[in-house]
């Protein structure tokens, strides 16, 4: 209420204001401001489409505009321009800032007038009242200057409000000054039957009136229609109202009641009105949410308990890949607990390794980055290995992506357990293994030494056979006789008493011949199942022994410059020149000496054939000359080892990375394939990692491999079971 210089109160003029402001918290401090100064906010949204496309219904009478500073001033200014020019209404700025940029971009929008935000709220009482009247003015004389073909006559007037007051759904009751009901709609009266609802001071005949408690009746002066009588709006009051007779012809009702004041032309209260919603079915509803929510809750309680007591470590990260849940196991197992840094940190601060032990696991492929992609991890094993956990762990990971209703996935979760003592166990079988095939390979060799001694002695008898053999000295006896005799050899046979000999001669000649034939088939035949025997053993041994060779300690410069032998013929044919670089690398290592000179051979071969493609293709490139490098030295990584094999030939299409050590795979019409193929199997057999490098071709490659160094080896971490990626 305000007082005239009189020293009469009248009542202010009430008026329906949108406020627009990009600061939430603006936004709510100007409407409780306007609130309380009696006023509607109609609408209360930020700069843009959302505070324009407003209905009808929520049209405004003035717009106060929050003004910011900076960039932020010209989406509120031109939105201010915009609800003007729809609404015909004035703008009322709301700034804290006196910069000249803004309230210039401000006063082209010819504004009613400025207040500060942190100002005293009469101010801006004084300032909207002052736009209200503009507003009045602007609507009148627009009313004047309408013709009257268009404008609309007050029975039509008349006829749509009675319309609209008897037909909708909301109870509305109207009433004046004294309290009287002057107005009351069908949806009113079906509250009850059995009262006058024109007759107010009967009504707490049939009803009682509750707070939204339920309990605390609600006192005459504060319901929704008295404080709009008293020029007080309310809105969204929630009540009970409780039949006070069995005859009243309902059961409880729970009502939501605004109240709005009604006011003449000079801004004079004359009565209030009351808009009432049936909502009895929401503090129902409210009832069964609550109990579903405590359900849930429970629920969620017990589904925490089981994560928190589970042996298995659980992660889960949401759609953006930021940890939402990590269980005490979790951070057992890894010595390290939740952390805010991102993905791209993990691999380093948790230690995430390959199961070798040595290759950092790359960002993209960490288990649980992979199921916020969409995809399943089944048992991948891992090592993790930080300043927590100096040891190390081996863990077994499972992961999959979490889904909404919807299937859209909204993140992943990751359960992994420790393995450590498992993989000891399947390391210390696969030793005694290893060590039973060597018990295997004793006695393989001794019975290949057994059959070698029988191949001995029957080749020793051969040899003894046909160095002094007493059937060919006779064979030559018998030569010379018929020699001798060539031209009487008839009677020679038949006068000479050493030609009657010639028959039983020859006939025991044969016999003898006929028996030293069968003995030296009988020989034969032995050296024959012997070596059969012993190649038989052999096989057996290579099945046995395949990948279970032992390592020794091997000069590693030395086994390079053997390898550069077994191809050093060839390189020179054609002209290639090779250089070994081992400055860098350690003079003994760990290793399977002949798998891996044979794995530096193949490397070499394979870089001496890139080399010949590429001079097949550049015949005319005079001044290119084939050239290999071997460089070893030892790796960025703590104890590891790098040996580039590198060529100046052909090069590999960077499209053919993941082709180049598959079985088959070659390039060249002769090759086998199984050259790299035979490599890659010892380098990753051995724990290690191969890979190709190169810029595309005509511009050479390099196969780099990373080996575990000797030193790395503790006494329980033996090297990684065949087979095991």
């Amino acid at each position: 209420m305000h007082e005239t210089s009189t020293g009469r109160e009248f009542p202010a003029p009430h008026g329906r204001i949108l406020i627009v402001d990009a600061d939430p918290g603006a936004r709510n401090a100007l409407s409780d401001a306007v609130t309380g100064l009696g006023h509607t906010v109609c609408h209360a949204a930020e700069p843009g489409p959302s505070a324009i496309d407003l209905p009808t219904a929520a049209r405004p009478d003035v717009a106060l505009i929050g003004l910011a500073v900076g960039e932020k001033a010209g989406p509120a200014v031109e939105t201010g321009a915009r609800v003007a020019e729809r609404f015909a209404v004035p703008l009322v700025y709301a700034t804290d800032t006196t910069d000249a940029e803004p309230l210039d971009q401000a006063q082209r929008t010819d504004p009613h007038g400025y207040v500060l935000k942190s100002g005293d709220p009469r101010q801006l009482g004084l300032a909207i009242r002052a736009a209200l009247g503009a507003t009045v003015r602007k609507r009148a004389a627009r009313q004047e200057t309408d013709s009257d073909d268009v404008a609309p006559r007050p029975e039509w007037n008349s006829a749509i409000l009675r319309s609209l007051f008897d037909n909708i759904s909301d109870a509305v009751i109207v009433a004046d000054v004294r309290g009287r009901f002057v107005a009351v709609n069908a949806a009113a009266r079906r509250f009850s039957e059995t009262y006058d609802p024109s007759n107010p001071e009967r009504w707490s005949e049939h009803f009682e009136v509750y707070q939204a408690d339920g309990r605390t009746p609600f006192a005459a002066e504060d319901l929704p229609l008295t404080a709009a009588i008293r020029g007080d709006a309310t809105g969204d009051v929630l009540l009970l109202l409780r039949p006070r007779h069995a005859d009243a012809g309902t059961e409880d009702l729970w009502l939501s009641a605004s109240g709005y004041p009604l006011r003449d032309a000079g801004g004079r209260c004359m009565g209030g009105a009351v808009v009432i919603r049936d909502v009895t079915a929401a503090p129902e509803e409210s009832a069964r949410a609550k109990r579903i929510e405590a359900e849930l809750h429970e629920r969620v309680q017990i589904l925490d308990a089981i994560i928190r007591s589970m042996g298995d470590g659980v992660v889960v990260a949401d759609a953006q890949a930021r940890f939402t849940l990590f269980n005490p196991s979790a951070e057992r197992i890894v010595g390290i607990g939740m952390t805010d840094r991102p993905p791209d940190e993990w691999t380093d601060l948790y230690g995430v390794f390959y199961a070798d032990g040595v290759t950092p696991v790359p960002t993209d492929q960490l288990p649980v980055v992979r199921a916020v992609r969409g995809e399943t991890i089944e048992t991948l094993r891992l090592f993790i290995r930080n300043a927590r956990i100096s040891e190390g762990v081996y863990i077994s990971v499972n992961a999959s992506p979490v889904r909404s209703e919807s299937g859209e996935v909204v993140g992943g979760v990751a359960v992994f357990r420790d393995v450590t003592q498992r993989r000891m166990e399947e390391e210390a079988l696969t030793q005694a293994f290893a060590h039973g095939r060597l018990e295997v390979i004793d006695t393989v060799l001794h019975n290949i030494g057994n059959a070698i001694n029988s191949v001995a002695t029957g080749v020793d008898t051969l040899n003894g056979w046909f160095e002094d053999n007493e059937l060919m000295r006779r064979f030559g006896k018998l030569a010379d006789l018929v020699a001798a005799h060539d031209r009487d050899w008839i009677s020679w046979l038949e006068r000479d008493a050493q030609g009657r000999q010639m028959r039983p001669f020859l006939l025991a000649l044969v016999q003898d011949l006929t028996g030293e034939h069968a003995r030296l088939l009988g020989t034969a035949r032995r050296v024959r199942e012997r070596v059969r025997h012993i190649v038989d053993i052999i096989r057996t041994q290579a099945s046995f022994t395949a990948g279970t060779v032992e390592r020794k300690l091997v000069d590693l410069p030395a086994t390079i410059r053997d390898a550069v032998k077994v191809v050093r013929e060839s390189l020179g044919q054609r002209g290639v020149a090779i250089e070994v670089d081992c400055t860098r690398a350690p003079n003994q290592i760990l290793v399977q000496e002949s798998r891996f000179q044979q794995m530096l051979v193949n490397l070499l071969k394979n870089a001496m054939e890139a080399t010949d493609e590429r001079a097949a293709r550049l015949e005319d490139d005079s001044d290119w000359q084939p050239r290999i490098r071997v460089l070893a030295r030892r790796g960025e990584q703590k104890n590891t080892l790098v040996i580039d094999v590198s060529d100046n030939g052909i090069g590999i299409d960077p499209s053919h990375f993941g082709s180049v050590f598959n079985a088959g795979y070659t390039t060249k019409k002769d090759g086998t394939g199984l050259g790299l193929h035979s490599a890659a199997n010892f380098v990753i057999g051995s724990g290690g990692s191969i890979q190709p490098l190169s810029d595309g071709s005509g511009y050479g490659a390099t196969l780099r491999v990373t080996l575990r160094l000797a030193e790395e080896q503790r006494p329980l971490r033996s090297p990684p079971v065949h087979g095991e990626p």
